[in-house]
């Protein structure tokens, strides 16, 4: 096979990842606007409580490691920390949801902010992963850093076979 032709059929089985990367953004969006409005239309509720009681309910006990920690932090989650979480969520989820179109429609801007947007949240999931370490935490960041490469690495391969215009045709060299 020739090389030109080698390297369209990696770029072609790249090109097959976009379409998963766009229905992980539209699940996270999906979720995050969910969250969000259920913060911002519920900023009376005693999520403490709610946390408690739904631990409870699936068999964990909320007095251990994770959960437990979970329960105390939201113990001082009062209105204003509930309508600003919301707010964040929402917003996050909206960003998430432009970026899943744009990789759904193979759009270089829509690679561009997942790539910006991503690579920008990398440093306060290493100051959480450094203050609260987990294995859950560490698989989000590991995630975020290979599609951070993946999008960057698809950019310069698109740099370099980009085609040339010649006398308005596309394609042809010079």
């Amino acid at each position: 096979m020739a090389p030109a032709a080698e390297q369209h059929d990696r770029s072609k089985d790249q090109d097959r990842l976009l379409p998963v990367l766009a229905v992980e953004r539209a699940l996270r969006a999906i979720v995050l606007i969910g969250v969000g409005l259920i913060l911002l239309t519920h900023v009376h509720t005693d999520w403490a409580d709610l946390a408690r009681r739904f631990a409870e309910q699936i068999g964990l006990d909320p007095s251990r490691s994770e959960t437990g920690r979970l329960v105390s932090r939201l113990a001082g989650f009062g209105p204003q920390q509930a309508h600003r979480a919301g707010e964040i969520a929402v917003g996050y989820g909206v960003l998430e949801a432009i970026e899943g179109y744009g990789l759904f429609r193979r759009r270089r801007w829509g690679e561009y902010l997942t790539i910006i947007s991503t690579a920008l949240l990398l440093v306060p999931e290493i100051q959480e992963l450094h203050k609260h370490p987990t294995w859950l935490k560490v698989g989000g960041l590991v995630l975020n850093v290979v599609i951070v490469v993946y999008l960057i690495g698809r950019q310069l391969q698109r740099g370099k076979r980009a085609p040339t215009m010649v006398g308005g045709v596309r394609g042809q060299a010079a």
